[in-house]
């Protein structure tokens, strides 16, 4: 959006720094501006490009992923509650609380997660020398 205000305080994320694809992603899931420097020159568009395909596009780690999933969703959670309730010895009587609120944890995160890498782009993305300016106003 012309004219539209971008705060020197708003986060900025540069590609060169370690853990900025989570931080980017976080940005996302909380849909706060953020300040995009592709100064490793890893040819990223946010205009064109889902984090997914951002993230395929630098070359991210399997802990890079691990760690964005973390970021993004809550379904890590879910799954332990699922297999701390099958593991516990104590009797049946919470099975059923941990695994539907596991269930919910990694349906909700997981899918929210999901969502966000590959649907998720913001309204408003401006190319300018010191980068891109996302932001969801």
């Amino acid at each position: 959006m012309p004219g539209m205000k971008f705060e020197e305080t708003d986060t900025t994320v540069r590609t060169s720094q370690p853990g900025w694809f989570p931080l980017l992603a976080q940005a996302y899931r909380d849909r706060k501006p953020v300040l995009l420097v592709d100064d490793a020159d890893v040819g990223i568009d946010p205009k064109s490009q889902s984090l997914v395909s951002m993230g395929i596009k630098a070359g991210l780690s399997p802990s890079d992923w691990v760690a964005v999933g973390v970021a993004i969703g809550v379904s890590a959670a879910g799954v332990m509650m699922v297999v701390l309730a099958f593991l516990d010895p104590e009797p049946t009587s919470k099975l059923g609380l941990l695994v539907g609120g596991g269930a919910v944890c990694v349906l909700t995160g997981g899918l929210t997660a999901v969502g966000i890498l590959t649907r998720r782009r913001p309204p408003n993305i401006e190319m300018s020398a010191g980068g891109f300016k996302i932001s969801w106003e």
